[in-house]
């Protein structure tokens, strides 16, 4: 369904501007590759917490690890006055002890205490070299090293991090699963109280495997390492700590710090919101902004700030480096606009995404939404100028167009080629699609037509049936934190009894993720989960709020199909709809939800898999249409702008002698977001055409 053709004259008869059909075409022809990668633009630091933080909440993955640990386990000497004898370095005057802990493929590996602060443990791998015929050089770390990183800890990292973000638990190894299980002695990671651990490694990354790969991971914070001894951990890299230590390391050290921290107060939180977090305590503890995800932002702009890595898999490449960058920025923008105390309330509030920022705005009595500052941040994103309009169209602490380069400085704001080569299909949630208009003195706007979609689709699909059988079937779709339903009208108005029937397949994190069968009898706006004798209720005590609320449901691994059955005999004598929503937490997720064959008899209603057109999204039930923020921002010859932002649907009379002026001779630069609803991550659909007059003819100019 398609918004209807509006129309709002502009100026006398001459411009309109529409918001109509759907479609957009990507530009999909180039490939990168990490070949060239510029380290220099765009540094050579790359994150795997979220990836971890998924393999936490794995079930699947948790009980292979469980495996892999017990069998590296049989290899390993626990016994630490022999490793201790093993520990020897001259770069090192002092010996804590040794003691094998979990490294990133969950080996045991040897790790002797080098230096003890007050709130820090600092341990060093024995071993810090690379795999058998690696011709670099083992990494170098010694005592001036690790006791600078103490004090640091101690006096800078520790306190600002719990200060601001709030404690860690107190983890003190003696409840450590390891010992549980038998693996390790009793008492073995029980140490000098509930210190945080700092594991220095040589972090068995993709860069260890490959000299030639551009990335290395700097640090990380793994809860299942956390787990197992039951310590405060965080690993960090021994890479070059003679020029790096103060550059890069301590940065990393209070990043995944945070981490750690919000794990533990606010366990369910929003990737996207944990690492502005995270980005934001490196600026907190005095160690700068990351560059170099700032400027690859810049490059590849068109981002959404609310679906984390949403272009892992693009055609041109992976963009989670822009990611940061998106998450630093907006983080560091509400700090600049709303202060300190406003996003310590942000990081510590029990709400999650969107909502913890509208409800921090509300709290601190400010006039705004998050939609407004949004939009606000997405024009600071070109102009960057924090003198004009009491600064909220620009950055105080950083200068975009200073960005440190290959050659120099960066020298402009978005880079809007750029943004043209890496553009993708629709408007990101939350993530802004730039163009640029360079108009000439011949050129002569009579219309511009921008092109969207009414509400957001439905986002279930007809696919083959995954155990391999020539059949279709639906399908729910596979990604964190989903919340799709596939919706039909029921009319049970003409019946006494009623029946809803349906094959399914389930492959869904168990207690984690769930697939609800839901009715609603007021058009959507409440539903109720129906049960059966399949139907569980079980989530997990770490589980999605929204999950919870939700069950019972399905969850788990079937083996083959299932019938089911559900009585509506309660609804009969009214008009129901009838929702299959499948919900799935922020980590890890399986291949999903797979439905065919489904029937109300008492009505004649049926269903194959073959098609998802008889079904509707919840938008679409509810009359949400997509809201589309739209602004153009006019280059004056003075470097100045003037910046007007619309509603296709309603151009009000001043807007429309603003948008004429701004149409005329010049650069024009046009951002469109999709402001979407917490829940809706996926980019709609959206193009726009300019249509210019020539000798009182139309010509037609698409982008």
């Amino acid at each position: 369904m398609n918004k209807h053709r509006l129309t709002a004259l502009l100026s006398a008869g001459a411009l309109t501007l529409s918001l109509l059909a759907p479609a957009a075409t990507p530009h999909a022809e180039s490939s990168s590759t990490y070949e060239n990668w510029n380290v220099e633009r765009y540094g050579d630091r790359i994150d795997i917490d979220e990836k971890l933080q998924k393999q936490s909440e794995s079930e699947s993955f948790q009980k292979e690890a469980l495996q892999k640990i017990k069998e590296n386990a049989k290899n390993t000497n626990f016994n630490e006055d022999e490793a201790s004898s093993e520990s020897s370095d001259g770069n090192f005057t002092y010996d804590g002890g040794t003691k094998s802990f979990l490294d990133r493929d969950l080996s045991f590996q040897q790790f002797t205490l080098r230096s003890v602060g007050e709130n820090v443990e600092v341990w060093v791998a024995n071993d810090l070299s690379f795999g058998e015929g690696d011709p670099r050089d083992a990494h170098v770390v010694n005592q001036e090293q690790v006791d600078k990183m103490a004090k640091e800890f101690d006096e800078n990292i520790y306190p600002k991090a719990t200060e601001f973000f709030g404690t860690p638990d107190s983890l003190d190894g003696s409840n450590a699963q390891l010992e549980d299980l038998g693996i390790v002695p009793e008492g073995y990671y029980s140490g000098d109280g509930d210190k945080v651990t700092i594991l220095v490694n040589n972090i068995k990354d993709d860069n260890y495997a490959d000299p030639e790969y551009p990335f290395f991971v700097a640090g990380f914070f793994w809860q299942t390492i956390e787990n197992y001894t039951d310590r405060n951990i965080v690993t960090i890299d021994s890479s070059d700590w003679g020029n790096r230590l103060e550059s890069t390391f301590f940065g990393t050290t209070i990043h995944e710090l945070q981490h750690l921290i919000h794990a533990d107060n606010d366990g369910d939180e929003t990737s996207w919101l944990n690492e502005g977090m995270s980005t934001f305590s490196e600026y907190l503890g005095g160690y700068g902004l990351g560059t170099g995800s700032i400027n690859f932002l810049l490059d590849h702009p068109e981002n959404s700030l609310t679906n984390w890595d949403e272009h892992v898999d693009a055609k041109t490449g992976p963009e989670t480096i822009a990611d940061y960058g998106l998450v630093q920025l907006f983080t560091l923008y509400n700090y600049e606009r709303f202060g300190q105390e406003f996003i310590r309330y942000v990081a510590k509030d029990e709400l999650n995404s969107i909502e913890s920022f509208e409800q921090a705005y509300k709290e601190f009595g400010l006039d705004v939404t998050f939609n407004d500052v949004y939009q606000d941040f997405s024009t600071a994103l070109v102009v960057d100028d924090d003198q004009w309009k009491g600064g909220k169209y620009g950055f105080e602490n950083i200068d975009l167009r200073e960005l440190p380069t290959e050659d120099g400085e960066r020298g402009f704001t978005v880079n809007f080629e750029k943004a043209k080569d890496y553009e993708k299909e629709g408007v990101p949630a939350w993530g802004t699609d730039f163009k640029e208009f360079n108009f000439t003195s011949e050129d002569k706007v009579d219309t511009l037509n921008f092109n969207g979609t009414d509400f957001e689709a439905n986002t279930w699909e007809s696919t083959q049936d995954p155990l391999g059988a020539n059949n279709d079937v639906l399908w729910a779709g596979e990604g964190d934190e989903l919340d799709n339903n596939l919706i039909f009208k029921a009319d049970l108005t003409d019946v006494d009894q009623a029946t809803l029937n349906f094959d399914h397949y389930v492959d869904i994190e168990e207690a984690w993720d769930y697939g609800v069968v839901q009715v609603s009898t007021d058009d959507g706006q409440t539903w109720t989960s129906l049960s059966n004798e399949n139907t569980r209720s079980d989530v997990v005590e770490q589980g999605y709020p929204k999950i919870k609320e939700n069950v019972p449901g399905f969850t788990g691994h079937f083996e083959d199909y299932q019938s089911e059955s559900f009585d509506l005999s309660e609804y009969a004598g009214q008009e129901v709809h009838i929702s299959f929503r499948y919900l799935t937490d922020w980590g890890y997720n399986d291949e999903g939800w797979f439905i065919d064959n489904i029937e109300v008899p008492e009505i004649g209603l049926d269903f194959d898999g073959t098609t998802k057109d008889p079904f509707m999204s919840k938008a679409e039930l509810l009359g949400e249409y997509v809201d589309y923020g739209v602004t153009f921002i006019k280059e004056k010859n003075n470097g100045k702008y003037q910046v007007i932002e619309v509603d296709p649907f309603n151009i009000t009379d001043e807007e429309a002698l603003d948008l004429k002026q701004a149409f005329r001779n010049g650069k024009t630069y046009m951002t469109t977001y999709f402001a979407a609803p917490q829940e809706s991550l996926n980019p709609v659909s959206f193009e726009y055409e300019v249509k210019y007059k020539e000798n009182g003819k139309d010509k037609k100019k698409d982008k």
